[in-house]
């Protein structure tokens, strides 16, 4: 497998190539300097065009300063999206490498195999799609900006409503056309690497793998897979940041409550998780039936095993020496007994309850804050220690 090449969703295509002739390494400094480069385009100008308009820190109803989308958009966001590329294309080399050598993958099979990986990591860096993806992301600011409801009165950094009409100022203009597709394009591009990945998925669940239905793991060998959204879930804490952001400007400059909120921040968190963990389940049907195949075999082994485990040790007509209690045979059927077990309880999807866990409460933690808009800090403690009490 040496000559295989390093799996990647984020390292490849034009893009990557202009930034590389532009000076940027590879690597975490590399990912440091283009932040940093991204900060100056797409934050510092909306600091500097607020301040000269006098819209910084007051003049309007909702200063700069205190905008915490913009805020959270290049503070939390944008490094997280770009730092999490060198996270993800780690964790996800190491679980095609582990398909490759748990045995699960044919050897017949890896041609087949190796071919869907290269073609889902040129899918994800495919010219012509980040293309496509950069000129959705030019576009949806304007759709989304004008729609949203701290817009429809009052006046803000980015502008104004005056006689119903709303008047946008130069940060506002910068904030559409450079600030907001930067930060959209990134996001963009990470919903694409996870569709690539979810093809990539689809396509090795449609292999005939080799199972292993006694495995430990409790999902034939597969357990591994539940480690994939790991690579992704950075960048949809971050994407739950900017949506509590969202939040807490409508509730802060809207006239919104948190109550108005509760049902489209559930339905998010939910969308959230169905986008990380719906690809664990394209293995389910095989898995099924590995478990039913396995129960079918151990159990015929099991049945044989136990007859004559019980002729020997039970049969009067079996004749006894000191040596019987010396005999291996009841370690023997404890340890197939076990083997069983595990056979039984293998599970439909490589998930397990900590890894779903570890998932949906991260995407959870950024909404934690707004529960402040609604109760006092000292009502929350009280309640969560009436709850440990």
């Amino acid at each position: 497998m040496n000559d295989v090449p390093p799996f990647s969703l984020c390292r490849g295509g034009r893009l990557n190539d202009w930034l590389q002739r532009a000076g940027l390494p590879d690597g975490a400094r590399g990912k440091l300097l283009l932040l940093g480069s991204l900060v100056a385009i797409g934050w510092l100008p909306l600091l500097l065009l607020s301040a000269a308009a006098g819209t910084a820190a007051g003049g309007v109803d909702h200063p700069f300063l205190t905008d915490l989308g913009a805020w959270v958009r290049f503070g939390v966001v944008v490094p997280v999206l770009l730092l999490a590329e060198l996270a993800a294309d780690r964790i996800l080399g190491i679980i095609l490498d582990l398909f490759r050598r748990s045995g699960l993958v044919r050897p017949a099979d890896l041609p087949d195999f190796e071919a869907a990986a290269a073609r889902a990591s040129r899918r994800a860096t495919s010219d012509a799609v980040e293309t496509v993806l950069f000129l959705a992301a030019l576009m949806l600011p304007h759709v989304m900006v004008a729609s949203l409801p701290h817009l429809t009165g009052g006046s803000a950094w980015f502008g104004a409503m005056l006689d119903g009409t709303f008047h946008i100022s130069a940060a506002g203009r910068w904030y559409a056309w450079i600030s907001l597709p930067l930060v959209e394009f990134l996001l963009l591009r990470w919903l694409w690497r996870l569709l690539a990945w979810w093809g990539l998925l689809w396509r090795v669940s449609k292999l005939e793998l080799e199972w292993a239905a006694g495995h430990p793991d409790g999902a034939g060998g597969l357990g591994f897979l539940a480690w994939s959204p790991r690579a992704f879930r950075a960048v949809f804490v971050g994407l739950s940041a900017l949506a509590a952001a969202a939040v807490s400007n409508q509730i802060q400059f809207g006239g919104g409550s948190l109550a108005d909120v509760r049902g489209p921040i559930a339905a998010f968190i939910l969308c959230e998780c169905l986008l990380l963990l719906t690809p664990q389940f394209f293995f389910t049907r095989a898995l099924v039936r590995a478990r039913y195949l396995g129960l079918a075999g151990y159990g015929l082994t099991a049945s044989r095993l136990t007859r004559e485990f019980e002729r020997r040790w039970t049969d009067p007509g079996v004749p006894r020496g000191p040596d019987l209690l010396g005999s291996p045979e009841p370690s023997a059927v404890a340890d197939y007994n076990s083997l069983y077990g595990l056979v039984a309880a293998m599970r439909p999807t490589g998930l397990s309850l900590r890894e779903v866990a570890g998932i949906v409460l991260p995407l959870m933690a950024p909404f934690l804050p707004l529960l402040l808009y609604q109760y006092s800090l000292k009502d929350i403690l009280r309640e969560v220690l009436q709850l440990v009490r």
